[in-house]
C-alpha cells in the first residue's frame, strides 16, 4: 500500500470515527429525541453528594451510575479566569481552603481537597469545567450548568473545544428580547431554559415588572424552549394557569423538589415518606423534569409506575 491510499485510509477513518462520535453526542441531548408524554428526566442536585463530595467527579459519577439523566453543577470563576465547580463564592464549607474563589488562583485551588457532607476531607480534588466536560463526553448525561450564565462566552468556547455542546443546559430569567440581543445565534446548540414563577415579578432586582404570561410568549416567539423550570412557592390558579400555557406551548416543564419554597411544599423529605402525595403532585401537575436531592429514591419511585425515562 502506497503512502497516498494510507492517507485516505487514515482520512477516512478520522471522518468516520468524528461522525459517529457526533451521531453519539447528539443522541444525547435527549430534547432533540423528544421526551414521551408519560416518561420523566431525573435531575441530581450537585451529582450524587449524599455519597460523595457535592460537585466532585464522583459525584457526577455516581448519579451517571445509578440511571440520572441530568446533573446539576455550579460554576465558579477563579481570580486567574479559570471555570470551577463548587456552588459557593467561598472555599469554606466544601473545601479544605478559605477565602474568596475570584480572589484565589486556580493553581492555589487545586492543591485543595474536598470535603464529604459532614465536613470531612476527602480524597477528591475541585475539578475544573474542563476537566469534567471532559469526563462526561460521550455518556449518557447533560449537565445543568447552574450559575453558569455568568459565564457564556468562557462556557461556549470549552464546550465546543470538548465536543459536548450537546450535553449542556443554560437556565436564566432575562426577557427573550433582551436575551436575543445579548446573544445572538451562540444558544443554536445549547439548551437554554427559562425560568418563571407564576406571580408577576421583578428580574434582577430591575424596576421592570414582568408579567409570567406574556414572558412565555415572547419566549415561545423568539427561541421555542424546549423546556420551563417552574418556580411554584404556593399552589394556585395561577399557577395551574401558568403551567397550562407552558403546555400550550409545547414546552417541557422542569420542577424543583429541592426545599418547600420551590414546589408548593411537595419537598424531597416529604416525599421520602409520601411519594405519591409530593412527588405525584409534580406529575400531576405536568413535570417532565424534576430535580432532585435524592436521585436514587425518586428514580425507584417513578420506575415503579413505569414513568421513568430510559434512553
Amino acid at each position: 500500500m502506497n503512502h497516498n491510499n494510507l492517507q485516505y485510509i487514515k482520512r477516512i477513518s478520522w471522518v468516520l470515527g468524528l461522525l459517529i462520535a457526533q451521531l453519539g453526542f447528539a443522541q444525547t441531548n435527549y430534547f432533540k429525541k423528544g421526551i414521551p408524554k408519560n416518561k420523566i428526566l431525573v435531575v441530581a442536585h450537585r451529582g450524587d453528594w449524599r455519597n460523595y463530595p457535592e460537585n466532585s467527579i464522583k459525584a457526577i459519577e455516581g448519579a451517571i451510575k445509578m440511571g440520572v439523566d441530568i446533573v446539576e453543577i455550579d460554576l465558579q470563576k477563579t481570580k486567574d479566569g479559570q471555570l470551577i465547580v463548587m456552588h459557593d463564592k467561598k472555599l469554606d464549607r466544601t473545601s479544605t481552603g478559605k477565602g474568596e474563589i475570584s480572589e484565589t488562583p486556580l493553581v492555589e485551588i487545586q492543591a485543595l481537597f474536598l470535603r464529604n457532607g459532614a465536613g470531612m476531607p476527602t480524597r477528591e480534588r475541585v475539578p475544573t469545567l474542563e476537566e469534567v466536560l471532559n469526563f462526561v463526553k460521550g455518556k449518557r448525561v447533560m449537565l445543568n450548568l447552574d450559575k453558569g450564565w455568568d459565564f457564556i462566552e468562557e462556557v461556549r468556547v470549552l464546550t465546543e473545544k470538548t465536543g459536548t455542546t450537546e450535553q449542556m443546559i443554560l437556565k436564566g430569567n432575562k426577557k427573550a428580547s433582551e436575551l436575543k440581543k445579548e446573544v445572538g445565534n451562540k444558544l443554536d446548540h445549547i439548551i437554554y431554559m427559562p425560568m418563571v414563577w407564576p406571580e408577576d415579578y421583578s428580574i434582577y432586582k430591575r424596576d421592570e415588572v414582568l408579567n409570567p404570561a406574556e414572558y412565555i410568549k415572547d419566549f415561545s416567539k423568539i427561541f421555542s424552549p424546549v423546556a420551563y423550570e417552574v418556580i411554584i412557592k404556593d399552589d394556585t390558579p395561577k399557577a395551574d394557569e401558568l403551567l397550562k400555557l407552558i403546555r400550550e406551548s409545547h414546552a417541557l416543564i422542569w420542577i424543583n423538589a429541592l426545599w418547600p419554597e420551590l414546589c408548593a411544599g411537595h419537598d424531597d423529605d416529604k416525599a421520602m415518606d409520601h411519594p405519591d402525595e409530593n412527588w405525584g403532585w409534580m406529575i400531576k401537575k405536568g413535570a417532565s423534569i424534576i430535580q432532585t436531592d435524592r436521585p436514587e429514591e425518586l428514580i425507584q419511585y417513578l420506575k415503579s409506575k413505569n414513568l421513568k425515562y430510559e434512553n
